[in-house]
């Protein structure tokens, strides 16, 4: 049988409890190495994980030979540099999200990736999960009519002082880039996106601000987005918040036929002058954020490597989802709407 031999770059939540999961629980891919610039974390998930080497150093990681593909899950900051270098390398990678600090650094990881012949894939992880698949097909399917506007949350309801950290990276201009925007928010962008069949967002006008912590970035987002096809979209992102309509990546949207929302799914259409209502069976859930949808995701990134498969979601998606980060940003700035340029 084929493996991919794949180094997980960080030593984070995300790559602990996800990317190495679903690394060890795919019988075509081996986590051969790690690499991360803090010794003593990076130690430990060798150790808890039986990963057999390791390097506090990215271009000797990038100079292994063995290593045929990267996960990159490091802070935003080195998102692109490092994907970059890995890339450069000969390597192929997955990198979290969002792709990159900006427009310009995300046009020069896909970029790298021509040149280089190497796969670029961006974990969007909710493009693979089933209920937002189920609801993309619903509207891909016309069940719906003619959309005509759409809503999406990606909200962390921990109050400060109950777990939630103000010393993280992630609260860092320097390192994160951004804040609840950049951290949450952006699954919704990529959700939206996803589930209207990548339609292209046009414009928008943002509301952006702290004021449920003490933090340079912003805890508090609130998006009006016009996309293609006169479909407009609301998005909620937060940190630190202590209420919200719905969870990361609840997603509702209306048509002239009927509504539907996923996480939790429900199907309402209205025919013959009644209401018809369908629950859709789906796989119960031990979290939110379960571990399936990280399989499916890093399932996929294996098989584009071993079978040459373009990956979806791409550098191209992950730089849409990037283009109308920068522009909610700007327009949070100036209290203005803000086209959307390609």
């Amino acid at each position: 049988m084929k493996q991919v031999k794949v180094a997980v770059l960080g030593s984070g939540t995300i790559i602990r409890d996800f990317h190495v999961l679903t690394l060890q629980g795919n019988p075509q891919a081996e986590v051969v190495a790690a690499a991360n610039m803090r010794p003593a974390s990076l130690e430990k998930l060798a150790a808890d994980f039986n990963i057999p080497r390791i390097y506090t150093e990215f271009s000797d990681l990038a100079a292994d030979s063995e290593v045929d593909a990267v996960i990159n899950g490091l802070p935003n900051y080195l998102h692109a540099p490092v994907s970059i270098q890995m890339l450069e390398a000969g390597k192929h990678v997955m990198c979290e999200k969002p792709m990159a600090m900006s427009v310009d650094e995300g046009e020069q990881m896909i970029q790298a990736s021509q040149r280089a012949d190497r796969k670029l894939m961006i974990a969007h992880n909710w493009r693979f999960e089933r209920e937002l698949i189920w609801l993309r097909d619903v509207i891909a399917e016309g069940t719906l009519g003619k959309i005509v506007k759409a809503k999406s949350f990606a909200m962390l309801l921990t109050p400060l002082g109950e777990g939630a950290s103000t010393d993280s990276w992630f609260v860092k201009p320097e390192y994160a880039g951004g804040g609840a925007l950049a951290d949450m928010g952006i699954h919704s962008i990529d959700t939206l996106r996803f589930v209207l069949g990548n339609a292209r967002p046009l414009n928008v006008l943002a509301n952006i601000g702290t004021h449920f912590s003490d933090i340079e970035l912003e805890d508090t987002a609130t998006l009006m987005v016009n996309f293609e096809g006169d479909i407009a979209a609301y998005i909620e992102a937060g940190w630190y918040h202590l209420y919200a309509d719905g969870g990361e990546a609840h997603t509702q949207v209306y048509g002239t036929k009927g509504y539907a929302k996923a996480l939790p799914s429900e199907l309402h259409t209205y025919v013959e002058g009644a209401w018809n209502v369908t629950r859709p069976k789906m796989p119960e859930r031990r979290i939110h954020c379960d571990l399936p949808m990280y399989q499916a995701q890093t399932d996929h990134f294996i098989d584009c490597i071993l079978n040459d498969k373009h990956p979806s979601p791409d550098g191209g998606e992950g730089l849409w989802a990037m283009r109308l980060l920068e522009a909610a940003y700007r327009s949070g700035a100036t209290g203005e709407l803000v086209p959307i340029t390609e």
